[in-house]
């Protein structure tokens, strides 16, 4: 181990750790990861990742977090000004769309990972507490649009579930599919949904 990273401040160290978590999940699927697999693939000591993580849990929980905000961000991040509600989300599930394409491998991987951690009894919390943070950053992103848009009023409540609900959807629809001729109009039939579903 080089002395550069055994000395790397806290939150870069945890960094350095997920980045090499996605990498065995992309190798070599949910079944490779593990604390060890971590650690010979950052090649550092296993020691390391154990008192970075502590546990399988914890570094479960901080790989899906930290996906599910990289992905929720990129999606909000796209050019909202101006739009109504729909627009608004049709452009926000294009762009989440665009990111579960841009790596097919490593979704299907997360996807697999998600599955397998909500059915075993030491991974389950791992997954409901990403689902409850997914929430949280889309609504505080709902909460930004809608402060940002006041002639446009919207449930904020209803918008965040709708599009949490549908990301899931659309996540795996595509990835069983790969249709990217149909991409656009499942997603504008996802938001239409959304829209209709706020109380009038």
């Amino acid at each position: 181990m080089s002395s550069t990273r055994a000395y790397m401040a806290r939150e870069d160290r945890r960094d350095v750790l997920l980045d090499a978590a996605a990498e065995v999940l992309r190798e070599g699927g949910p079944d490779a990861l593990s604390l060890r697999s971590v650690a010979e693939c950052a090649g550092v000591a296993h020691r390391l990742v154990s008192y970075t993580f502590g546990s399988k849990t914890e570094l479960v929980r901080a790989l899906l977090v930290r996906d599910t905000t990289d992905a929720i961000d990129a999606a909000w991040g796209a050019p909202l000004e101006g739009s109504d509600a729909q627009e608004a989300i049709i452009r926000s599930l294009t762009a989440f769309a665009d990111a579960v394409r841009s790596d097919p491998r490593y979704s299907e991987c997360l996807a697999a990972l998600t599955a397998t951690a909500r059915l075993s009894p030491e991974l389950a919390d791992a997954v409901s507490s990403e689902a409850r943070h997914a929430r949280s950053r889309i609504r505080a992103h709902v909460s930004e649009w809608a402060t940002s848009h006041p002639d446009a009023p919207v449930d904020v409540d209803v918008l965040t579930d709708g599009i949490h609900a549908s990301a899931e959807g659309l996540a795996a629809w595509w990835l069983a599919t790969r249709d990217d001729a149909r991409l656009a109009d499942v997603v504008r039939g996802f938001a239409i949904g959304i829209v209709g579903a706020q109380p009038s």
